[in-house]
């Protein structure tokens, strides 16, 4: 990825004496919704927050549904802000897990004579917009008595008359707008945690004296993977009736040899800004690979991540000796992957082929010889479709 890429956009928000304190971060082509959790997921992934962010206060703009699969990073403070028409009363038991699990919450635009005591207490911010209300609404309901213990911050402030106004209402408040400044393209290169993770994580399993407690630390190191792999442990594949609280436990149950299967589709899973579908079709390729090396070779091991990674140059915008360099692979993977050779790499071009109808590449009298027809090559790939479909869903 390229040191200008535009990783997302950001807003300054000031006191009332314009000095930042916070920033508020939106997504870089919808600045006006500014949430969306696999990108906000991406951030914490693959950008350096603390940084680029001078450790300030981040505000986030998300939805109930999007917060369940929103990381909670530990070293930066953030305060993710709900929009107040899509609560009521029911979401207080929710809302209560999410504070009790260490998110700071914010509501957008409430009207407070809408709103339990019990369901504002879950709030410790609240945000007006002056694009949804008039200055004499927002002046209006700051006044209300529930909202004198919260931090109050009024976005979209267009005028220096407006700015004034508010200075006078509300003198500890924080304010954004294009009079005090405008949103601000951020770039730079993502740091891809994941793959270093990845390169870790290979070079622990190559040593057989790490445990699940060495491997849960590397994982650990990044809430995301954390977040996907504990909530692995709990779908169909594993059906494990405990409840996982950590990555150890999660390493247990799943299991150290299908460990890095995992990871790497947690990482291809979290790249932002490339269709589900190229998701979909990695998986279907990694389980068709799989599958077919099982019934050709049942002892070789690797199919499964030679598929999956044929895909890295469609995902991360690189070309895959660059990609492959620092990994420490088995060298029959790597082999396989740049060059199509060794039993893994036949399996490889058998899938590419078959995926792409170019029946003439597929070597059918050979697979015959190996009592592989063409109904069971056929069967092996509607298998790898629903797998697929199976781990998609994680």
């Amino acid at each position: 990825m390229k040191d200008d890429d535009v990783l997302f956009c950001r807003k300054a928000v000031v006191n009332r004496l314009s000095e930042t304190i916070a920033y508020y971060i939106l997504h870089p082509s919808i600045e006006e919704q500014g949430h969306d959790a696999s990108f906000l997921s991406s951030l914490f992934v693959d950008v350096n927050l603390t940084e680029i962010t001078q450790q300030k206060t981040i505000f986030f703009r998300t939805s109930l549904v999007e917060l369940a699969a929103l990381p909670l990073p530990t070293n930066i403070h953030m305060v993710i802000f709900l929009n107040a028409n899509e609560l009521a009363e029911k979401h207080l038991e929710t809302l209560s897990e999410f504070r009790l699990q260490g998110y700071q919450l914010g509501i957008i635009n409430p009207n407070p004579e809408k709103f339990s005591a019990d369901l504002f207490s879950i709030f410790s911010y609240v945000l007006f917009s002056l694009n949804h209300l008039s200055i004499d609404d927002v002046v209006a309901r700051i006044k209300h008595p529930v909202l004198s213990s919260k931090t109050l911050w009024v976005n979209k402030v267009e005028k220096a008359e407006q700015f004034m106004r508010l200075l006078e209402s509300v003198p500890e408040g924080q304010f954004s707008g294009n009079f005090i400044n405008k949103a601000t393209s951020v770039k730079g290169k993502r740091i891809l945690a994941h793959k270093a993770i990845l390169i870790d994580l290979l070079v622990a399993l190559n040593d057989r004296e790490s445990s699940p407690r060495v491997l849960a630390e590397y994982i650990e190191r990044d809430p995301t993977l954390t977040y996907r792999i504990i909530k692995l442990t709990h779908s169909v594949i594993y059906r494990s009736q405990f409840n996982v609280s950590n990555a150890q436990r999660a390493i247990e149950i799943i299991g150290v040899r299908d460990l890095i299967k995992w990871v790497g589709l947690v990482m291809l899973g979290s790249v932002s800004g490339k269709p589900d579908c190229l998701f979909s079709m990695a998986v279907s390729r990694a389980c068709f690979c799989q599958g077919l090396s099982a019934a050709l070779f049942p002892k070789l091991d690797g199919a499964f991540l030679v598929g999956l990674f044929s895909y890295l140059p469609s995902f991360l915008d690189e070309d895959l000796l660059t990609l492959l360099k620092d990994l420490p692979l088995d060298e029959n993977i790597k082999t396989a992957l740049l060059e199509y050779k060794g039993n893994l790499g036949s399996v490889l071009k058998i899938v590419i082929a078959y995926e792409a109808g170019r029946w003439e590449k597929i070597p059918f009298d050979h697979l015959e010889s190996k009592n592989l027809s063409k109904q069971s090559l056929k069967d092996l790939y509607i298998q790898s479709l629903k797998e697929a479909r199976q781990m998609g869903v994680v």
